[in-house]
């Protein structure tokens, strides 16, 4: 399941890439070759040359080569040269050749070990990616030899007067031997790519051109989401000893911080008839009720191991681990006896070693609830590499548990050892993680026992600060796992040149084109918020409907739209002048609009805090029934030159804004109202202090006097 290096090594940079990764096991039933029609190719890697029925694999192989324009990617050993426990025999060679000549390659599957080899040749677009690769390093040598004018060798090796091509990129694929493409440093198990994977892998599958579903950006920003587990809520705080660390984090972190955040709590550790009490029973209300929490819940018992049954809360009277408890009870109680009218809770967070089996997973897809935790990432100071993060998901038998994206403070302080503010170095992996290219989501993950001792909090308090003045799009913790699962089951299509179909379930909202110079022609595309360029990628925004089509050209973009924004938006329409906006998000909102008419002020008008979660057409909605609903603002705004308008809000989740043209003098008049008030205040707390200042020369003149 996670215990392959596909899963450790290549999954992440084909996710993000575009691609979806499905695992077969090649000595179990292998699916039928018409059935791969729809796929870009076939990735192996394997670490012996041995496997169970090689036979049958060498055949399906040569069937899908002959039969499909399927890539094939060999990486590490080509595997099936023979029987597992048998020697190979003169009709494994035979089959083995006719593989290799379908890839432009010809070996006699002969090895020695790296002893005396130097390199020959190495490509430099593709080698010395996150460390150099020496000769010495090198542990096998093979007889691999390019034959095909079309292929191109990255790496070649000799020994003495033999050749070995030991990187080769073929039309149809490519191939990098065991050795050569990452190093192991053992003493910390960490590794670092010798060849660079992405570079690699579009390479060898083809991707040039193809459109990627980009799941690490939102409205042409990072995407960031904030989850927490619910351990430690009833731990009393070292910090006063007074406070638990759930009030603590109520009071210093959730009421503080403008962010939305996804925040679970034990079922057994809440509930009376547990192991609870009516005063966190209390209390967790008090957090649910908060606008920015989302609520969830991390089991019942808390399971440390979901295999064996292992609890954490192994007190609780007559229970005993139930897999539907631990899930679907607890998130009903949730709902049931914790959040306030209005909201639900269907998000659960896996506990423990975060290992279920494909029937649990199923348990949560069954219920329609999602699910996430396992996986994360953490950045080593000394070996900093790409591998050091999990990919988006991972596949357990036919099942999907979608992973936490960054690591918790339990794994930045070694299993919890002090001094406890190991969390800080989250930044530097985030940092990291951006660097060059955006290779995953931003996660800040964390439990209430951060709040136990004062080193965990100033580490917390730090990732907070520095995540509340970055440029980031944060959306609560169901958005993005909703957005992964869109992820796997997406489908892009390109009915002709320039134009591109997208069919989803609504959670697709990036689209990104490597290489495109060219923007979007709104007027011929489909349900498109906006697009704008990062370096040479053209990203384009598209909305919460199903399906959507692009089509790409650079023809001047009529309609407006955006340009970037950093919290979710659902919907844009126009209509006789008037822009109507859903969002979905919390905080801040900060947005550009294009194609607006230059230097021209408009009114914003935002009804926020709405229970209606459906989007209409501008003619459908009532202004004065969302005004009823939800808290209203009103603003005035002003376009540039080149027609943008920059515009902001304060959201609490549910929100309809509305885009009217207005007078130039209501723009002035706007500002000479700020301008007032600025003034007023200023001059208010300049009369304080000469106040202060008065009667402390008082007390000073009356106490020489004394």
């Amino acid at each position: 399941e996670e215990v392959n290096e596909i899963y450790q090594l290549a999954q992440l940079p084909l996710n993000n890439l575009g691609l979806v990764v499905r695992y077969t096991d090649a000595e179990g039933p292998l699916p039928p070759v018409d059935s791969l029609r729809n796929y870009q190719g076939i990735l192996t890697w394997f670490i012996s040359g041995e496997m169970r029925h090689a036979h049958r694999y060498r055949q399906w192989l040569l069937r899908v080569l002959r039969e499909t324009n399927l890539r094939l990617v060999v990486l590490g050993h080509f595997g099936a040269y023979r029987e597992y426990g048998r020697d190979s025999t003169p009709a494994d060679l035979r089959e083995m050749r006719q593989i290799l000549q379908f890839l432009g390659l010809d070996s006699r599957l002969q090895s020695w070990d790296g002893r005396g080899v130097a390199i020959a040749l190495k490509d430099p677009k593709f080698y010395n990616y996150e460390t150099l690769l020496r000769p010495g390093e090198v542990g096998y040598f093979y007889d691999v030899h390019s034959v095909s004018p079309q292929n191109r060798v990255l790496l070649q090796l000799k020994r003495d007067t033999i050749r070995d091509d030991a990187a080769v990129l073929f039309p149809r694929g490519g191939f990098i031997q065991n050795g050569a493409i990452y190093k192991l440093h053992e003493a910390s198990g960490r590794s670092q790519f010798y060849v660079n994977p992405f570079k690699f892998f579009i390479e060898a599958f083809g991707l040039q051109s193809l459109p990627v579903v980009d799941l690490n950006t939102l409205g042409g920003k990072r995407l960031a989401f904030i989850h927490l587990d619910g351990d430690g809520f009833s731990i009393i705080s070292k910090i006063d000893r007074w406070h638990t660390c759930a009030e603590l984090f109520k009071d210093w972190v959730l009421e503080k911080y403008d962010l939305p955040m996804s925040i679970s709590i034990i079922e057994g550790e809440i509930n009376p008839k547990m192991l609870g009490n009516a005063r966190r029973v209390k209390l967790a209300r008090q957090i649910f009720a908060l606008p920015n929490v989302e609520a969830a819940s991390h089991g019942l018992a808390h399971p440390f191991d979901w295999r064996t049954g292992k609890l954490e809360l192994d007190s609780i009277p007559n229970y005993h681990f139930d897999p539907k408890m631990e899930i679907v009870h607890s998130l009903r109680y949730i709902d049931r006896e914790l959040v306030p009218p209005g909201k639900t809770s269907r998000l659960f967070f896996w506990t423990g070693m975060c290992d279920p089996t494909a029937e649990q997973i199923a348990i949560a897809r069954r219920n329609n609830l999602l699910q996430i935790n396992g996986g994360g990432g953490r950045l080593s100071a000394k070996y900093p590499s790409i591998s050091d993060f999990y990919p988006p998901y991972a596949q357990v038998g036919n099942e999907i548990r979608f992973n936490a994206r960054e690591s918790n403070e339990y794994e930045f302080t070694n299993l919890w050892q002090p001094p406890h503010d190991g969390f800080k170095h989250l930044i530097e992996t985030l940092k990291f993680s951006e660097n060059g290219f955006r290779r995953t989501p931003v996660d800040i993950y964390f439990h209430y026992y951060s709040m136990e001792v004062k080193e965990s909090w100033e580490a917390l308090r730090a990732v907070f600060n520095f995540a509340r003045h970055q440029d980031w799009n944060f959306v609560r913790t169901s958005q993005y796992v909703e957005m992964a699962q869109d992820f796997l089951t997406a489908r892009l299509t390109s009915p002709a040149p320039g134009t591109f179909q997208i069919y989803s379930r609504g959670f697709v909202r990036t689209i990104r084109f490597r290489n495109e110079p060219r923007g979007v022609v709104l007027t011929r595309s489909r349900r498109v918020l906006g697009f704008s360029h990062e370096g040479k990628d053209l990203l384009v925004f598209l909305d919460g409907a199903p399906n959507h089509k692009i089509a790409l050209g650079k023809e001047a973009p009529l309609p407006v739209y955006f340009s970037e924004f950093n919290r979710p938006v659902d919907s844009l329409k126009t209509s006789r002048g008037t822009v109507f906006i859903w969002a979905n998000g919390y905080g801040h909102f900060q947005a550009t609009l294009r194609g607006v008419p230059p230097k021209k002020a408009f009114s914003l008008a935002c009804v926020t805090g709405l229970t209606t979660p459906e989007y209409r057409n501008p003619g459908q909605i009532n202004w004065k029934e969302k005004k009823a609903q939800g808290k209203t603002c009103k603003k005035i705004f002003r376009s540039n030159a080149a027609g943008e308008l920059a515009i902001r809000a304060f959201l609490k989740n549910r929100s309809y804004l509305v885009l009217r043209p207005a007078q130039t003098t209501d723009f002035l008049l706007a500002k000479i109202k700020y301008w007032v008030l600025g003034t007023l205040v200023l001059g208010l707390g300049v009369f304080q202090l000469y106040q202060w200042n008065t009667k402390s020369s008082v007390n000073t003149d009356q106490k020489e006097k004394v």
